[in-house]
């Protein structure tokens, strides 16, 4: 793994600055930084190249096969490195996920052929070739871009040889130091990139044993391809589906993963769609006259209508009940958003998602606001700045600290996942201006509006006592422990088989882009959570328990504890570790469980609320 690389000496944050010398840390100066971004942003933006143009190449990171999160800069690594390292232009998402891309030695032009040219002749000290030949052991990988497109190699390859024939292989050790660009076009733009993908010994030079003076020749070559058959405007996806391991997905997977949940959510709907025609012929018998003894032939008392005077007590903890449920609204209009954007258009633009993501939940604060003060008044709650302040930070404050403690580690190993200060700068500044002000403005806006609802009269279809009704005890299916299994098993199981290629997505190689199957394995979750949580919220008010509050919202808690025990599977079947790996994988995994809970408890309550107001107002209480 990279933890022996990295621990060699005194890390290889400070590796980095022996081998590297001023180079990195100077940089360059701030006019020079602006004019780099500035043509990298001109270049990004035409994408169509005129004969002779330069085609930028760009350097971008190192990590271990295993350990995708633990990335480093390219020349952390004594590669050949030009005297002066310009960074190039990245999106936010692209910053989040641990991209540093940075210019580089090899100059490539439109349709220009380059033989066989020498960048550079590298001096390897014993460090730097016991820094190769671990890396080369962890199975490190390197990516570049030519122009838009990306490209993954290995540093090298480890190959066991019997020199002696004496039955006894020794590990003899290749550095890869040859790049054959191999650049494909279509009128006026690059369509296509690729870089020694068929190993051979011109490739590669044998670093197995060090000598005194040892010397590398890096070198490069580049070839251009005329691809008519590859349209612009597909570049991008078929070069990453390209390099993606074991080729397409298997649909077929997919669409049973998707029946399997279809038929799951057909029982359960039938089973909930008997309840309420049950409870909607008790309450029309009433106004119809049915005689009682015929009504009595067809169906047993219930005892839920008993519970008029409680059902509607204000919960325990109501702050925080209130801020939950609006931060669960607000994760659900940004999951909507997200998946919603990627049926449209595919999200292959690296950091797309990453981007996505930030600015959607930033936009959907008033929706969480709005949610939870809204809520809280109606049960009464009189501490509403405090309510519109915990619901602001129900989400972020956790992510900050998961993510404070992240940053820490990935420091401490030099790592690009940490962020560097400007994009802290930047985060903060979103949430203090943008995600916090919008919070507070649903807040008001949900608030009010609660208010002019409720003038004068009750915000439910029933008043509740001031004495709690004393509740019986239950039986131990009535039990919140099977509740909790019943509507986190039966959930989780409609999504399970998609998690995997979710997972494959966000800790591995793959580019997830089946987001209509997503969209369908996402509504198939909230159906089935919804209704199992009305079902057994009707057996606790037939069991004369009126705490529904809470245990409705328990569903989303008891999924996201399904979900991080699938996460601990997931981590097993993987060859992930080290410190910062396992740190990023647990740690993240647990807040993506948090904001499940959040999602999925407050979708589950207001299925739940929907339920219970409907029955309520359908009976004459005294």
């Amino acid at each position: 793994s990279g933890g022996p690389i990295l621990r060699e000496g005194a890390g290889l944050s400070r590796i980095r600055g022996r081998l590297q010398g001023p180079a990195l840390g100077t940089m360059i100066r701030t006019p020079r930084r602006a004019m780099a971004i500035l043509a990298m942003l001109v270049a990004c933006v035409e994408c169509v190249y005129e004969e002779e143009q330069e085609v930028v190449v760009s350097m971008n990171k190192v990590w271990p096969f295993t350990n995708p999160t633990e990335t480093y800069r390219y020349y952390d690594f004594p590669f050949c490195q030009p005297s002066v390292v310009m960074p190039h232009f990245m999106t936010l998402g692209q910053v989040l996920r641990g991209d540093r891309l940075v210019n580089s030695l090899y100059k490539m032009h439109f349709k220009r052929q380059v033989p066989r040219t020498v960048v550079c002749n590298r001096n390897l000290s014993e460090k730097d070739v016991q820094l190769f030949k671990a890396a080369i052991d962890a199975n490190y990988m390197f990516e570049l871009f030519v122009g838009e497109l990306p490209i993954d190699r290995p540093f090298g390859v480890k190959s066991s040889i019997d020199e002696n024939r004496g039955g006894v292989p020794t590990d003899r050790y290749f550095l890869v130091n040859y790049l054959d660009f191999i650049i494909g076009y279509n009128e006026q733009e690059v369509v296509s990139a690729n870089v020694t993908r068929d190993l051979n010994l011109e490739h590669l030079v044998d670093i197995t044993d060090w000598k005194e003076g040892m010397t590398i020749q890096f070198s490069y070559s580049v070839h251009y391809t005329h691809l008519p058959d590859i349209p612009p405007s597909q570049a991008l996806e078929l070069q990453l589906k390209s390099t993606m391991p074991h080729g397409h997905q298997n649909m077929d997977i997919h669409w049973l993963a998707i029946i399997n949940s279809f038929v799951l959510m057909l029982l359960i709907l039938s089973l909930f769609l008997l309840i309420i025609i049950r409870v909607v012929r008790s309450d029309l018998s009433r106004y119809l006259q049915i005689p009682d003894e015929e009504l009595n032939a067809v169906e047993e008392e219930t005892g839920w209508k008993l519970l008029h005077a409680d059902v509607f007590r204000s919960p325990k903890h109501r702050l925080f009940f209130c801020s939950a449920v609006g931060a669960g609204a607000q994760l659900f209009s940004m999951v909507v958003m997200i998946v919603l954007v990627g049926c449209i258009g595919v999200f292959y633009q690296r950091g797309a998602v990453a981007s996505a993501g930030v600015v959607s939940y930033m936009v959907t604060s008033a929706v969480g606001g709005y949610g939870s003060a809204h809520l809280y008044q109606k049960l009464g709650g009189e501490k509403w700045a405090w309510n519109i302040f915990v619901t602001a930070l129900m989400f972020v404050g956790p992510a900050f600290i998961i993510w404070s403690f992240l940053n820490t580690v990935a420091i401490f190993y030099g790592s690009t996942a940490a962020f560097p200060f400007p994009t802290i700068l930047l985060m903060f500044a979103m949430w203090a201006c943008v995600t916090f002000p919008l919070t507070v403005l649903g807040g008001i806006v949900g608030r009010h509006r609660a208010m002019k609802q409720n003038q004068g009269e009750s915000p439910f279809p029933c008043k509740t006592n001031k004495l709690a009704r004393e509740i019986p005890a239950c039986r131990w299916y009535q039990s919140p422990i099977t509740q909790m299994f019943a509507t986190g098993f039966l959930p989780f199981s409609a999504i399970y088989i998609e998690l995997h290629y979710i997972f494959n997505s966000v800790w591995g190689p793959r580019i997830y882009s089946l987001y209509g199957i997503l969209l369908l394995a996402f509504a198939m979750l909230l159906l089935v959570a919804g209704t199992v949580t009305v079902l057994f919220t009707y057996f606790h008010l037939n069991a004369e328990d009126h705490r529904w509050w809470w245990r409705s919202f328990g569903t989303g808690i008891a999924v996201a504890s399904f979900f991080y025990v699938y996460c601990i599977y997931f981590f097993m079947q993987t060859g992930m570790n080290g410190l910062l790996q396992c740190a990023f994988f647990f740690l993240y995994s647990l807040l993506l469980a948090h904001g499940l809970a959040l999602m999925l408890g407050s979708m589950s309550f207001y299925a739940t609320y929907l339920f219970v107001n409907y029955i309520y107002s359908r009976i004459k209480a005294e």
